[in-house]
């Protein structure tokens, strides 16, 4: 069954009298002046399943532009196949791209949470983008286990300017082989805002039932490397996912 939630939702076009529109131009204007970079964003929307409690507009290395998030399951139903929308309006509300991702984390469970990066692959609307929304679709699934821990981790910024994620993450199962294991980061700056969004897979590929296998993350994005205060660690193979 798949939903849908616009979380935030643009307002139609009607026939109303000059000052009823000049009264919403002043009070849309007074909203605008709020949001850094005079950009909207759906911070905070939500539904009954999903929302979104952080997201960032941010610019890597190679002058592209990303949507950086963070989604969270406030339901109580796992959710799967999730897909993330970022629509983009110039000044005038006019649409001008749309850019569509999966979450890192693909399934789910009620209070998990996963991060997103979305890429804004054309250049060309950069300057003209003054707002956006984030569209979520999402099916209802079966519950994934929790078998997969992260039991250590350590960080270092290497000669060259590049931010090194290691650690060791086991399989509790104790029966049951985790097949296509993945480590994702979260990073944040000193001010706790989102920096990047980064993904490994582990050595080995599939972990043994009640056994460990290594991981390294590289932040390649010298930018992002520069701002790590701190991250966090999320887990994910076809079975399983990150046990808290």
């Amino acid at each position: 069954m798949e939903k849908s939630v616009i979380l935030q939702q643009q307002y139609p076009i009607i026939k109303i009298n000059f000052i009823f529109f000049l009264t919403i131009i002043i009070i849309s204007l007074s909203l605008l002046s709020f949001l850094s970079d005079n950009q909207q964003h759906a911070l905070g929307n939500t539904n009954n399943i999903l929302k979104i409690t952080k997201v960032k507009l941010i610019q890597d290395q190679y002058n592209y532009k990303h949507i950086l998030g963070i989604v969270q399951n406030i339901g109580n139903k796992t959710v799967n196949h999730i897909i993330i929308t970022s629509n983009f309006m110039d000044s005038a509300n006019n649409s001008i791209g749309s850019f569509s991702k999966e979450p890192e984390i693909t399934t789910l469970n009620p209070k998990d949470i996963a991060p997103f990066d979305i890429l804004i692959y054309d250049k060309k609307i950069y300057d003209s983008i003054k707002n956006y929304n984030i569209d979520i679709k999402y099916n209802i699934t079966k519950y994934k286990d929790k078998k997969l821990v992260i039991v250590s981790s350590h960080s270092h910024l290497d000669a060259n300017g590049f931010y090194f994620i290691n650690g060791e993450i086991q399989n509790t199962a104790p029966h049951t082989y985790s097949n296509n294991t993945t480590v994702t980061s979260i990073t944040y700056n000193k001010n706790n805002e989102l920096a990047g969004v980064w993904e490994a897979q582990t050595e080995p590929y599939t972990i043994s039932p009640l056994s460990t296998a290594s991981f390294s993350i590289p932040v390649t994005d010298k930018i992002q490397s520069s701002q790590i205060s701190n991250y966090t660690l999320l887990a994910e193979s076809d079975k399983f996912t990150t046990s808290k």
